[in-house]
């Protein structure tokens, strides 16, 4: 603004030098231009007070906005005290609000640590009444008995079971999956000897044996209380070593003279007996008859049933694809850590084959049970025609019972367990297998040999935590037949035709998966599903291959699987034989439990199951070009199958 008045000032004085230095020519004119010079000078002048009017008034603005701006700044100042002060109380109140909380966290940390403390001796004041309670228990009710320092307990439980079937197996609680009656089949009659029969004369059958051909078309019920057990455990704890033992029995062992008829007189089976020294050091040992280390476990590798997975089945053969065993064994098992275990076993070996090598210079052998009722005296019966003198020939061999063995089957098993993903588990087997063979009357003897083995994998997956469990396991292997429940056999030995004698292995695969769940604390229910495939394995018993013997043979006879019986229904001019080997079978089983009453005394448990078992077998062509049976006219080759549906009920008394 000083500068603006400074340019003013000068402007104006500019302006009066200039007016009075003009030049005048006469005295009249010099007078005019005085006078007017005076006139310009008053309104300079005048303009001068104007301006400085202006300037005056700027100044004075200017002031008053100088005024203004301090008065701001004097507010700015004081508004910045109160904003520094209001921080500082706020300081100050936080610094407060810190204390305070420390205080108050320090005094709810006290009142939660005597609230603890009161927790703490309430819990204790509940366990010290709990323990009281249950010593109290234990001395009305003990759970096991002491003698000399081991833990003695009783265990098992008392079942009666009813059962129905759509076509009979004349094998109470316990179905031969590997002999399932086929469709329209009733096999034959076995006759005590041969029986000759005549174009004129028709063939009839005296003294019939132990064949049940007619069981296609029979339905079967029965009620047992042969799957009551009877088990009893045994624990003792040394400084470094846990030792225990288990005894377990049930009453389906068999006897030339047991019978249901007046009274039974089933005998008692040894199920199990074990004892095992388990070591701090991880190590374990294990010998008895156990379940064997292929079954799947549910944790582990140890022996125990707690440990070991078995299918709760009413149904005594639990089910097709189901890999397992009870035999003698010796056990080693290493748990590598919390998680993972390594075990290896020596078990029992038994070579399984069909009794009609006995007739062909072989011995050593045996062959399949019948499920778990035990062998049959007389099986394996084969059927011979002669058009030429009209005359069949029954050859029947008796089962032998053991086969005379080379060296233990050998198992081995890896398990992982987690408590989150469930229990995983990888296992093998080998098998050696050895058999005596006469080759003829005069030439010398000689023993053949052969390995055999398979693999194997199981998991249990918890799906639902408590609630539902995912069983999943399976087995491939050769001569591995002996683990599977349908119980077929491991190899046949090359005898027909150009046969060299030797040991044929047979190759089968097994699996089963199924849900197990527990929707309420007294109830059950589980869907199982297993299968087992065992494949074509035969060799040609001429030279021109036209013939072929073995197992599943394309050239074997199976027009005899459709007749009902040797004298009434056969077709003269047809074979009886029904060789069916068994190619592809399964089931599907669900069942249930619900516990009535469950107490310190025991549960009494309600079952029921209802299974659907199908057996299918592979094809031959023998006897179809000479038969005379219309139904098998134009057929190329015959596949028998068949199919059986059974219903379970039980009711359990479980000891606790």
């Amino acid at each position: 603004m000083r500068n603006i008045q400074k340019l003013v000032a000068v402007l104006a004085l500019s302006g009066l030098c200039f007016a009075a230095g003009m030049p005048s020519e006469s005295e009249p004119a010099a007078k005019t231009k005085k006078h007017a010079a005076a006139k310009k000078e008053d309104k300079t002048a005048e303009q001068l007070r104007d301006l400085k009017d202006v300037v005056d008034q700027q100044q004075a603005a200017l002031q008053q906005m100088q005024q203004q701006l301090q008065k701001t700044q004097q507010q700015l100042q004081q508004t910045q005290s109160q904003l520094n002060q209001a921080q500082q109380q706020a300081q100050d109140a936080q610094a407060k609000a810190n204390a305070v909380e420390s205080s108050s966290n320090m005094q709810v940390q006290k009142v939660q640590s005597d609230l603890s403390d009161v927790k703490s001796a309430l819990n204790a004041t509940n366990d010290a009444q709990k323990k009281t309670a249950k010593a109290v228990g234990d001395l009305e009710h003990p759970n096991s008995m002491a003698y000399k320092g081991v833990r003695i307990t009783p265990t098992g439980f008392i079942e009666a079971t009813e059962y129905f079937r759509s076509r009979a197996t004349l094998s109470d609680q316990a179905t031969p999956y590997g002999s399932i009656p086929l469709n329209n089949y009733g096999g034959y009659a076995v006759p005590s000897s041969t029986t000759t029969c005549t174009a004129a004369t028709p063939c009839t059958v005296t003294n019939p044996g132990l064949e049940s051909g007619y069981n296609s078309h029979l339905t079967e019920f029965g009620i047992t209380a042969r799957d009551s057990r009877m088990a009893v455990r045994f624990d003792a704890d040394e400084k470094n070593t846990k030792l225990a033992g288990y005894f377990e029995m049930d009453f389906f062992g068999t006897s030339p003279t047991a019978n249901p008829n007046q009274t039974t007189s089933y005998t008692p089976r040894l199920r199990q007996a074990w004892a095992r020294a388990k070591f701090d050091n991880g190590w374990s040992i294990t010998g008895g008859q156990m379940w064997s280390l292929i079954t799947l476990n549910r944790k582990g590798n140890d022996a125990d049933n707690a440990n070991v997975w078995i299918p709760n089945i009413i149904e005594a053969s639990y089910s097709i694809g189901y890999d397992w065993g009870r035999f003698g064994s010796i056990r080693i098992n290493k748990a590598i850590n919390p998680s993972t275990n390594f075990a290896v076993e020596l078990s029992n070996p038994q070579g399984l084959t069909n009794a009609t090598t006995a007739t062909s210079g072989i011995a050593g052998v045996a062959t399949p049970g019948n499920s778990l009722l035990g062998n049959s005296l007389t099986a394996n019966c084969s059927l011979a025609y002669s058009a030429a003198t009209f005359t069949y020939t029954v050859t029947c061999a008796d089962s032998p019972y053991y086969s005379t063995n080379l060296a233990p089957d050998v198992l081995a098993k890896l398990s992982y367990d987690n408590p989150k993903f469930g229990h995983f588990e990888v296992k093998g087997v080998g098998r050696f297998f050895r058999d005596r063979v006469q080759p003829t009357a005069t030439a010398g003897g000689y023993n053949n040999t052969a390995i055999g083995g398979g693999i194997g994998a199981g998991a249990i997956i918890p799906v639902v935590p408590s609630k539902v469990d995912f069983i999943a396991q399976g087995l491939w292997g050769k001569g591995v037949s002996r683990y599977e429940s349908s119980n077929n056999i491991d190899y046949v030995v090359r005898t027909a035709g150009t046969g060299d004698k030797q040991m044929q292995l047979l190759k089968s695969f097994s699996a089963l998966a199924g849900f197990e769940t527990r929707p309420t604390p007294k109830t059950q229910l589980a869907a199982l599903f297993g299968a087992e495939y065992y494949y074509r394995d035969y060799y040609a018993e001429n030279a021109a291959r036209t013939e072929f013997t073995g197992y599943g043979a394309p050239t074997a006879t199976n027009t005899g699987c459709y007749y009902e019986t040797f004298a009434q229904a056969q077709a003269v001019g047809s074979s009886g034989s029904c060789t069916a080997n068994n190619k592809f079978i399964y089931n599907g089983k669900l069942y249930g439990y619900y516990d009535m009453f469950k107490g310190p005394m025991g549960t009494l448990r309600f079952g029921a199951e209802a299974d659907y078992d199908y057996r299918g077998t592979w094809s031959g062509s023998g006897a179809l070009a000479t038969s005379t049976d219309p139904r098998f006219a134009g057929r190329s080759s015959l596949a028998p199958k068949g199919g059986d549906t059974t219903i379970f009920t039980t009711m359990r008394y479980i000891l606790p």
